[in-house]
């Protein structure tokens, strides 16, 4: 039915709409989530610790050159005066 059309009457006077079947919204008991393998939630499990590992070697490369260069400022400190 055309929008511009079809006239402002509801129900609408097609009932072809009627005919198809509904989705199924239940998302976990959705036929995609129940054969889905595991192979994906590996995937996703590596992902995440590879992040993770980036994220602590990241972290620590910064403490460590902040810490160092706090250390540098008071030997500088000490060596001017």
């Amino acid at each position: 039915m055309h929008p511009r059309n079809s006239p402002k009457v509801y129900p609408r006077p097609d009932n072809y709409y009627r005919k198809k079947p509904s989705l199924n919204f239940d998302m976990m008991r959705a036929k995609i989530f129940a054969d889905r393998d595991d192979k994906a939630l590996r995937v996703g499990l590596q992902i995440w610790i590879a992040h993770a590992i980036t994220g602590i070697i990241i972290g620590t490369v910064t403490f460590v050159l902040s810490t160092a260069e706090d250390e540098s400022v008071k030997v500088r400190k000490d060596l001017m005066q």
